[in-house]
Order: C-alpha cells, then sequence, then structure tokens
C-alpha cells in the first residue's frame, strides 16, 4: 500500500512538473509597477493622454511616428542581425575576443544611429505641441511621469524615464 502511494505521488508530481515546464520561462503579470509585455497606451503613448491634443496634431504625430518606424526598420534589422553574430561567434567553443569586440563596436555604431534619429523624431513631435502642451509635457517629465513599461509589456503611462521610473532590469 505504502508502495502505491509513494508511486502515485510520484507520477502526480512528474505531471505537474511537465506541466510547469511546458508553459517554458518568462515574464509573468507581475504585481509590481512594471508587471509585464503587452499593448501600451495607444498610438501617442501615454505621454499624449493627458495633452488634450487635437485631431490635427493626432493625425500629424502618427504620421511622425509611422515615418519614424519605417525609418528605423533597416537599423533595427542590421541591430538583430549584429546580435545574432556575437551571438555566434559567443557560442563557438574558443571565442576570439577581437571579433567579439569589433562586433560589439558595430553594434554600438547602429545603437547610436538609433538613438539619434530617435531624438530627432522626439524634437519633431515636440514641434507639433503648443506652447501650454509644451509646459504641460515639461512638468510631467520632470516628475518622472512619462512613457514606462506598461502592463503586458508595452510602454504606457506610468513612470517613465524620471527620478524614481521604473527599474530597468
Amino acid at each position: 500500500m505504502k508502495k502505491m502511494i509513494v508511486g502515485l505521488m510520484v507520477v502526480a508530481l512528474l505531471a505537474t512538473a511537465g506541466i510547469a515546464m511546458a508553459q517554458g520561462w518568462g515574464r509573468g503579470p507581475g504585481n509590481g509597477p512594471c508587471a509585464g509585455y503587452g499593448p501600451g497606451a495607444g498610438p501617442m503613448g501615454g505621454w499624449a493622454t493627458g495633452l488634450n491634443l487635437t485631431a490635427e496634431q493626432q493625425q500629424k504625430m502618427q504620421a511622425l511616428r509611422e515615418s519614424h518606424f519605417n525609418e528605423m526598420a533597416p537599423l533595427r534589422e542590421k541591430m538583430n542581425s549584429k546580435r545574432a553574430e556575437i551571438q555566434a561567434l559567443w557560442a563557438q567553443p574558443e571565442p576570439n575576443l577581437g571579433q567579439i569586440r569589433e562586433k560589439q563596436m558595430e553594434m554600438n555604431a547602429l545603437r547610436e544611429q538609433l538613438q539619434e534619429k530617435a531624438t530627432k523624431n522626439r524634437i519633431e513631435m515636440r514641434s507639433i505641441l503648443t506652447p501650454e502642451q509644451k509646459a504641460q509635457l515639461g512638468t510631467a517629465i520632470s516628475q518622472g511621469y512619462g512613457t514606462g513599461y506598461g502592463k503586458r509589456g508595452g510602454f504606457g503611462p506610468g513612470r517613465g524615464m524620471g527620478p524614481g521610473g521604473c527599474p530597468r532590469w
């Protein structure tokens, strides 16, 4: 009888472990301020929700956003390619430090280009705002509010890049 109970417990343990492992590892919904991955706060992001944008401003910003996204696509593809190349170099039995550093430098140059284009896009977005909206945005940013990690993964309203913002892990 004891052997049968122990056997059933082992089977139950293996069955539940199998189910848990089938789900894979990753972030869950969590309870913190930066809970997980998923859609954010709409096409303008969380920062624009309190600015009362006009329909014309929304259209202009959406056009800028789409243009920026399309302009960044080739750079993002190159970044992904370089990331894969670096990963392949690290996967070798004897990784070549010189080659890895070279690829990292190439990746850093691409990252710098992405940041320059993102900064230019942010300035263009701000040029659409009225002086009052710019003041509201400046106040929100100085308080640490803006786009941060939203529920289920996208960027949404909440503690963003300012002081006390979302932890970066």
